[in-house]
């Protein structure tokens, strides 16, 4: 399930839960999104989250891994169901491809490990706003390639449409840039994915390429990837990363 915009943000400012028990932190993180024309919630604790979703809802979480009676990567699964979920900006000081892997697992849209600038945070709230209420792309944005945005996690096709993409599926497209077309084996995009190795009962591959082949039939698109026999799996126009 897509993240959920109350309203559009041009009516009142996005309204922002930051999950963070730092006090110094929060609260700077907090006045310099609130100087940006952002209405922020502070919460120092998994209960003050829970307590805060009770009460209203947000455009935006951004949560702490590691707070003093939960886990960041628990909050966000918490909300993986709900109608009316947020987008979830992950904050941590775990940079290893495993907390990645495991972060958007949760649900993240964004990762974001420590140290990091206010104007850093501050960019990828914006990015995830404009992606969870996109406006139509222009028609006169024409490529002769596909285009991967890793920030705004979704893949341009030639001729300006568009695929929303999970963390996760942004993850394995990115594996295949710089390729040219070449063939990678499964057990490559297994281990860069975290999925263990291919199998007979390990189908998770398969199943993420058939989401996101399902998703380039919704947008109208011929799917750009092309299993190779047994070999592997291959992205076959030109892409680029931005």
């Amino acid at each position: 399930m897509q993240p959920h915009i109350a309203s559009g943000t041009g009516k009142r400012p996005p309204r922002i839960l930051l999950v963070e028990d730092d006090q110094e932190l929060r609260e700077s993180l907090a006045e310099n999104l609130r100087l940006s024309g952002m209405a922020v919630t502070e919460a120092d604790s998994g209960g003050a989250f829970h307590a805060a979703r009770r009460r209203a809802e947000f455009d935006i979480a951004i949560l702490d891994v590691n707070l003093p009676d939960a886990n960041g990567f628990d909050l966000a699964a918490s909300m993986v169901g709900d109608k009316l979920r947020p987008g979830v900006i992950i904050l941590t000081a775990r940079t290893g491809q495993t907390d990645r892997i495991r972060g958007y697992s949760e649900g993240a849209d964004v990762y974001m490990t420590k140290p990091f600038a206010s104007e850093e945070l501050l960019l990828a709230v914006r990015n995830l706003l404009r992606r969870l209420a996109p406006e139509p792309l222009e028609q006169t944005n024409i490529s002769d390639v596909w285009q991967l945005d890793v920030l705004l996690q979704r893949l341009v096709a030639p001729g300006g449409r568009s695929v929303a993409l999970s963390g996760r599926e942004s993850l394995l497209v990115e594996q295949f840039a710089g390729r040219n077309g070449e063939t990678i084996a499964r057990q490559t995009l297994c281990e860069a994915l975290g999925y263990g190795a291919p199998g007979p009962e390990n189908r998770a591959l398969d199943a993420a390429l058939r989401r996101l082949r399902q998703k380039f039939v919704e947008a109208g698109l011929e799917s750009p990837l092309a299993s190779v026999n047994n070999l592997g799996i291959r992205f076959i126009p030109p892409l680029s990363v931005q």
